[in-house]
């Protein structure tokens, strides 16, 4: 069955402007998972039922496309109906290459009266010029990844894999995404992640928003570029946390999860590692590492009062002025995937956060009752639709995340810690009695203060680390958390 020519449909799509539009990406759809296709239906409908006039599949719509085979599936059958219905009914609905379905074209946009975009696509929301893309051109570091992806999108070979019979072309579909599952198994979330340098030169065209997938994390940032700001919004997969995004009302929101149609059971969050210490137990170091291990975010709470702190400085505030909260209040604090900060859109250079004047002044700053209450959301907002979070900090375990799965609290033996923060901070001093002092002051403080003191949390799991290396604290960790 083939629906009408869509060039005309697709022209005058284009010209519309988009008032109420709903987005997803990586729902991974395959005729062997017929609640995954029924979820898929159910996202259609509630875009409809909102009056939506447009939605934006985002790539890997589908686990593998095998051209025109795959419009024959009858376990895609029912979500096929759906897109194709949703067209009937007036709705835009635009479909964008993902790494999995690139061989999507125009057999797809005859059949079922859909637009197709190989490299994404520009719209206007609201006012905003947004690209929409699968989001896997930033993610530059995993340089295998993006050679496979040349070769296998030029255009002889993608003449010859239509040219395939039925069977070789699941065959080679089964190798690909088998050999694509053990690659990513031995990657780290560095190498796979999307790069803000990346990110950065795209909105250099003059875009005020990019929205994408591709990386199963949602995130929600803002660039400032020459006196302008504009956004990133990252969906996670829909597969398993039915994130998705929404326009409407001149405004654009991100969903991190949404039970309505999300894998039965999938967590609105993954699991918490919460690790505490006092400084130079060694979280920093060993929560890095576990995170690149794990493949989950890293959380340096520190970083957040350390960019208040250095605020607070430049704005000449002293330490528990009432000004300094409402300062906090009001910044816009955004935490990136490797846990670096950004404030007001820009990232804050480690040179700022680690300078003598704010290490000086972070444990008095971070004393102030309503500072903590004003990072606390910015805290655990960061956990939200991410496939796991380690957590660094000083009350993690007891404040932030008093339900992590995980709660570790490091420490190590004073001369240890005066050691390590000699070799990780040597701006500090390189008398080894004054950064002795100014820790055991630092422990003082902390301990003692009135609001979210340093503590060893209930069921917290004690860890020296005095005499172990860096691998062998990840490596106790990580066997933590496994089990």
């Amino acid at each position: 069955m083939h629906g009408p020519d869509t060039t005309a449909r697709s022209s005058a799509w284009r010209s519309r402007p988009v008032r109420r539009a709903w987005f997803a990406s990586d729902m991974h759809l395959h005729g062997g998972d017929p609640p995954g296709v029924e979820r898929a239906c159910r996202l259609l409908a509630a875009a409809r039922e909102d009056g939506a006039d447009a939605v934006f599949l985002l790539g890997d719509i589908f686990r593998a496309w095998l051209g025109a085979r795959s419009l024959d599936d009858p376990g895609l059958a029912p979500f096929l109906s759906a897109l194709r219905q949703a067209v009937g009914a007036g709705v835009r609905v635009t479909l964008v290459h993902g790494n999995h379905d690139f061989l999507l074209g125009r057999d797809v946009e005859r059949a079922l009266g859909v637009e197709v975009a190989a490299e994404g696509l520009d719209v206007a929301l609201g006012g905003l010029r947004a690209r929409l893309l699968h989001g896997d051109r930033f993610c530059t570091n995993d340089r295998d990844y993006h050679r496979l992806h040349r070769v296998l999108r030029a255009a002889p070979v993608r003449a010859a894999l239509a040219a395939l019979p039925a069977a070789a072309q699941r065959g080679l579909a089964d190798a690909l995404l088998s050999a694509s599952r053990h690659a990513t198994s031995a990657k780290t979330s560095l190498e796979m992640g999307l790069v803000d340098e990346a990110i950065e030169r795209e909105l250099e065209t003059g875009l005020d928003v990019l929205l994408c997938g591709h990386v199963h994390t949602a995130r929600d940032a803002r660039f400032t570029q020459e006196g302008r700001t504009a956004r990133l919004v990252v969906m996670a997969d829909f597969e398993r946390s039915g994130s998705h995004a929404r326009f409407a009302d001149g405004r654009l929101a991100l969903v991190r999860h949404d039970a309505r149609f999300a894998l039965p059971g999938f967590p609105a969050r993954g699991p918490v590692v919460a690790i505490d210490g006092p400084a130079g137990s060694g979280k920093s170091s060993v929560s890095r590492a576990l995170a690149q291990r794990l493949g989950y975010r890293h959380l340096d709470s520190g970083a957040l009062y350390r960019a208040v702190t250095a605020r607070a400085l430049a704005a000449g505030l002293a330490p528990r002025d009432p000004r300094v909260a409402e300062l906090a209040a009001g910044l816009d604090l955004r935490l990136d995937p490797d846990g670096g900060v950004r404030v007001d859109g820009v990232r804050v250079p480690e040179s700022v956060l680690r300078s003598p004047a704010v290490s000086a002044q972070v444990s008095p700053m971070s004393d102030d009752a309503a500072v903590r209450a004003a990072l606390l959301p910015v805290q655990r907002r960061f956990a939200e639709g991410a496939l796991g979070v380690v957590a660094e900090g000083r009350d993690m375990a007891s404040v932030v995340f008093p339900e992590a799965e995980v709660r570790i609290y490091l420490d190590a033996a004073p001369s240890v810690r005066t050691a390590r923060r000699l070799a990780q901070s040597p701006a500090e001093g390189a008398d080894a009695a004054a950064v002795a002092a100014a820790l055991a002051d630092r422990d003082r403080r902390d301990s003692s203060r009135a609001h979210a003191p340093l503590r060893r949390a209930d069921g917290a799991r004690l860890l020296d680390t005095s005499h172990l290396t860096l691998s062998e604290v990840v490596d106790r960790i990580e066997r933590i958390v496994r089990d």
